[in-house]
Order: C-alpha cells, then structure tokens, then sequence
C-alpha cells in the first residue's frame, strides 16, 4: 500500500484515516468514504489503490472504531440473539447524528475533501451494514450506502423500508451477502437471505435508477474473505466515470 494511515480520536472515538499516496502533492479534494468498525482497512485500500484512476476514484477513507455495535447499530430496541446476549440497544440515530454532525465536520474542516452526499460513502458490515442503510433513511448526508452482510434479519427492518422513503432517491446502494449465509441454526438470522432480496426489492421502487442499485451475492458464509468483500463495495460505490467517456 503506497497510501498512509494516520490515528485520530474524534470526541473519544478512535478512528482510522486513510490518505491516497498523493494527498500532499496534489493539491485536490477528494470523496470521502467512511466505515462503521472496520480496523483492517489497510488490507482493503492495499487491494483498491492499484484500481485508482480510470476505474475508480481517488478518496479518503475514515473508519470509525465502535465500542459497542449492538448498541450503536440498531435502529430500535430488540432482544438479544439468544437468551444470553445482551439486547439491542437502539442507538443507530444518536450515532448517525454523531457521525453527520461532529464526524464528517471535523474530517471536512481539516482535510481536502468533497463535502456533497453524492461524494460521500457510508459503507458497513453486518450490523454495520444495517447502520449504513438505515442512514439512508434518517438524513441525506450519505449519498453512496453499502451494506456488507448486512443484518437486515433485525426484527421490524424490511417493515420499516416499505413504510418509509428513502431520504435520497439519486443515492447508490451496494447490497452484498454470501450464499451460505442464510443457512444458520439461529431462526432469526435465517432470515437474512429473504429479507436482503426483499430489500433490494422495495430499493428498486423507491431509488430513480435500477442502476443505482446492486446485490451481489458473494461465496462462502458471513466470516468469509471480508476484505474482499469491501473492496468490490467499494470499487462499485466509487467507479470513475472517466471510464465511461473513453
């Protein structure tokens, strides 16, 4: 990887800023893409530099460390998984609002970036997908959305997508899952494949462009080639229409 990570601390959360290898030289501003809870985002960036250019733009990437993402990413309250885990918290507003109101300033204020939603990404894995697609429905600040394996099994989700609208129907949604992942013992997990293709489903009545939108469904089951898995995200979320006018 030819690009740097530095540490930050934004109001006590630990975070990981990524910078492309040009960031001091050139003199640009560049999109941003945040991430809920990933910390090995140097094995993703190592795998996405070489694409930066003609097939994808150059960004930032900002990953912001959680220390509890049962709380932090669930839209509403539910129980836990099984009788011993703690519940869910409910807490995914309170931590929108952090992330758009404190987070991305701070990044804005001292970094060359491009503030607009359609150049900023919001992308998460399992509840940090949830996380991420339920921003999409609480504030316009995110124009880009993956969602990685996201637990869209959470009780109440897809009800909530069919009675509400998306904040901005122009924004692109990367949905992702692999193929075993369905196949659990846990009830409520087995959901998950149903209610991601009920999701892309009901995106596709409420986004402008079918384009805007993609599931791809990926090998193996919810712990398999993770990094990879970002890295597709992210080449889709941030292509660069260079390409397209060759």
């Amino acid at each position: 990887m030819k690009g740097t990570i530095q540490n930050l601390t934004i109001n006590g959360y630990e975070c990981l800023l990524y910078l492309p290898p040009e960031y001091e030289t050139s003199g640009a501003y560049y999109p941003v893409v945040y991430i809920n809870g990933e910390d090995e985002i140097s094995e993703i960036m190592e795998s996405v530099e070489p694409h930066f250019g003609l097939e994808c733009e150059v960004f930032l990437m900002l990953s912001v460390q959680s220390a509890n993402w049962n709380d932090e990413y669930s839209p509403w309250p539910v129980p836990g998984l099984t009788k011993k885990d703690k519940p869910f918290g409910g807490g995914a507003s309170g931590y929108l609002c952090f992330l758009a109101g404190i987070v991305k300033p701070f990044i804005d204020l001292h970094y060359h970036t491009k503030q607009e939603p359609e150049s900023t990404a919001l992308i998460g894995y399992s509840l940090g997908g949830l996380v991420s697609l339920y921003a999409l429905y609480t504030c316009r600040t995110f124009g880009k959305i993956g969602s990685l394996s996201g637990s869209l099994w959470f009780e109440g989700w897809t009800e909530f997508m069919e009675s509400n609208m998306t904040k901005d129907t122009g924004a692109k949604v990367y949905l992702s899952l692999g193929e075993r992942e369905e196949h659990t013992r846990n009830q409520r997990m087995a959901k998950v494949g149903d209610c991601t293709r009920k999701a892309a489903e009901i995106l596709k009545q409420q986004l402008k462009s079918e384009s805007n939108l993609t599931l791809v469904w990926n090998n193996g089951g919810h712990f398999t080639e993770i990094p990879q898995r970002y890295q597709k995200a992210v080449m889709w979320l941030m292509w660069s229409n260079k390409r397209d006018h060759e």
